[in-house]
């Protein structure tokens, strides 16, 4: 039975979330003194809110998940927890982690959470994954307030660096998350999702996806040419970025979309780990 709670919480969203979270924290911790504890209370904090969402998308989209071979053998799907016990399991994490953010980081850090469950949960679950071929643009604000979580929690402010963090991490979200959208086409068509590879074709998908990787490695250098982040920053994020623009520009060229779009999917993932370690090393970098 506990192995099933821990399931609908969606374990491997949160410690992809927990990598945003301690990157946006030491991000802004570059200038100040570190703080341990705090960065515990984020992380714990931000976690549980996350683990709150990904339970109410469960619970949702339960009866889409059993359409889709990727989905259909969840547990809300096979009915294994009961809708009333999983809904008391997502409020209880939900509130409990708002409260713990409000209470042991900062009101800032609770908003943007409480934000992104917002985001994801009603406009992107509820209302617009099943209607709208935009529904990846919607989720992928809430998929980059985890680092912004991290960056108030330290900084108690929203400012310019925190912004060009978080529009980074949209284009990111859309590069990954459309990647995704080419190798499950089949599991969404199945389950009348208007994901943009569907609706438009695997093709201008990849197209697109090319467009956001070259977004998003605009936006990163700005954040070396107004000064946040040394050149060091740059020139080994310029590596893997290109590297990954130039997949891209190659899975265009191939018909192969769905092994070409896996192949996308996983070094993205390379991506954000690498982008996050050396926006929370780079004060050591440059050093």
């Amino acid at each position: 039975m506990l192995k099933n709670y821990l399931e609908i919480m969606k374990p491997g969203i949160i410690i992809g979330n927990i990598v945003l979270i301690i990157g946006g924290f030491l991000f802004a911790s570059r200038n100040i003194i570190f703080n341990l504890y705090l960065l515990i209370y984020t992380i714990f904090g931000g976690s549980l809110v996350i683990a709150s969402a990904c339970i109410f998308n469960n619970i949702i989209d339960r009866d889409i998940d059993q359409k889709m071979n990727r989905t259909n053998t969840r547990v809300l799907s096979r009915n294994l927890i009961s809708f009333r016990s999983a809904l008391i399991f997502a409020v209880f994490l939900g509130i409990s982690g708002i409260s713990i953010l409000g209470v042991l980081v900062n009101y800032l850090s609770m908003i943007v959470s409480m934000l992104g469950f917002f985001i994801y949960v009603i406009l992107y679950t509820l209302i617009y994954k099943r209607t709208s071929i935009y529904s990846t643009f919607i989720g992928s604000f809430s998929g980059s307030t985890p680092a912004i979580i991290g960056y108030v929690a330290v900084s108690h402010v929203i400012d310019m660096s925190s912004i060009l963090l978080f529009i980074i991490l949209i284009f990111w979200q859309m590069s990954h998350f459309y990647s995704i959208s080419i190798f499950r086409r089949i599991d969404y068509k199945k389950a009348n999702i208007p994901v943009f590879s569907v609706i438009k074709g695997s093709l201008k998908t990849k197209k697109h996806i090319f467009l956001y990787i070259l977004a998003f490695i605009f936006f990163s250098s700005l954040l070396s040419f107004f000064g946040y982040l040394s050149y060091n920053f740059l020139f080994l994020s310029s590596i893997i970025n290109f590297y990954w623009l130039f997949l891209s520009y190659l899975s265009i060229k191939k018909n192969n979309h769905k092994n070409n779009a896996d192949q996308l999917f996983f070094f993205s993932i390379i991506v954000i780990v690498v982008f996050n370690f050396l926006i929370a090393t780079d004060v050591f970098l440059s050093t």
